[in-house]
């Protein structure tokens, strides 16, 4: 017998591995130049067509390091047309009209297709920008480039653990934590006085996780540990990072004994982001009827689409974002595996994925389901 998740999960695309994408005369890339050696991969992957554009998000607070003129300069020698109205700012602490000024970028354009490049993109903005093109209900293709190197390396991590210090310094791969980042049209339309159930994804800075707890304050704490599909170690080491959290919130937070180690019994792929989505919408049908969610999408990029689909199916979840102050230049390094999402429109998407879950979970056949 299929698992009713499972047949719902099933309706979402699943990653192709990626060497070469086509930008067509009616496309737009949408792209967030960093400071990441990923960041330039776009250039050789494109293949482009007459009339394909790009927009580009320039960060703010503003850091030297992006390579925002690189990644323009190698775009245009390719025959892609980047205008000056092309560049939007992107402020990752106060992203109010970004997607207003987004939407209207892409309308004056007049594409129907995106092709979004997350591999050196906010998960914040990843999310808002699926949102924009639900909204204008054109196609979407995700492009993403994993980087070789990760920081901290292993032997930090472990030097770290040895020491028993939860904060030790060379474990840190952010330059601060600038605090939670709001933004209207994730907010919840659940009723403010309920109960609140935060749903968090645990990074490599737990003050990011204690920001939001010291700024939500909610009754319960639902912690989601994240698992490499290389670099396997990492996943002990979040969960390590998280411990003192995770034990103030035992109830909530089973461990499960993994390759000898105790580790989060609630663990999804930083990579497959299906398995977020999954287990998103178990936990909501879980406890939506007596909390209100808060979803805190600090984990992966690729975790921030699951997170994004979730929210888009329930408006009633409201997102907060524990936002970084920035980032070390260990953060990571290289190229990798690259990987192609087809999403295609995706209000006809959700509307399949809404079916699907609302005739398993609220009982409902329509019109067009078998009787």
């Amino acid at each position: 017998m299929i698992d009713p998740l499972d047949d719902i999960t099933g309706k979402l695309p699943v990653l192709e591995p990626c060497s070469t994408v086509p930008l067509g005369s009616r496309w737009i890339l949408i792209h967030s130049p960093g400071f990441e050696d990923r960041t330039m991969s776009i250039v050789d992957l494109v293949s482009v067509s007459s009339g394909a554009a790009a927009i580009l998000l320039d960060y703010r607070p503003f850091n030297s390091k992006n390579r925002l003129d690189d990644v323009s300069a190698g775009l245009r020698n390719k025959g892609v047309h980047i205008s000056d109205d092309d560049i939007l700012i992107y402020d990752r602490f106060d992203p109010g009209d970004f997607e207003q000024r987004l939407a209207r970028r892409i309308s004056e354009i007049g594409a129907d297709s995106v092709l979004l490049d997350i591999s050196t993109m906010s998960k914040l903005a990843i999310i808002l920008i699926l949102r924009t093109c639900q909204e204008l209900d054109i196609d979407v293709d995700i492009l993403y480039a994993s980087a070789k190197h990760y920081g901290p390396t292993k032997e930090e991590f472990e030097r770290a653990r040895d020491l028993n210090n939860l904060h030790q310094p060379t474990l840190q791969i952010f330059t601060g934590v600038h605090g939670v980042v709001r933004v209207g049209s994730l907010a919840s339309v659940a009723m403010q006085g309920q109960p609140t159930a935060a749903l968090v994804f645990m990074s490599f800075n737990d003050l990011l996780t204690q920001s939001l707890l010291n700024t939500v304050y909610p009754t319960r704490l639902f912690l989601i540990n994240g698992s490499p599909p290389k670099l396997k170690w990492r996943e002990e080491a979040t969960a390590w990072i998280h411990e003192q959290v995770r034990r103030e919130w035992s109830e909530d937070n089973p461990v499960v004994l993994k390759d000898g180690i105790y580790l989060p019994s609630r663990t999804v792929s930083t990579l497959e982001y299906r398995e977020t989505f999954r287990l998103l919408t178990s936990l909501y049908w879980q406890l939506s009827a007596q909390y209100r969610i808060l979803l805190a999408p600090a984990g992966s990029k690729m975790q921030a689409i699951g997170c994004f689909f979730v929210k888009a199916l329930h408006p009633d979840i409201h997102i907060e974002y524990p936002s970084p102050e920035g980032f070390l230049a260990e953060y990571s390094s290289g190229i990798s595996d690259i990987w192609l999402l087809r999403f295609g429109k995706l209000s006809r998407l959700l509307k399949s994925i809404r079916v699907a879950e609302s005739s398993h979970f609220l009982e409902i056949t329509t019109a067009n389901s078998p009787r």
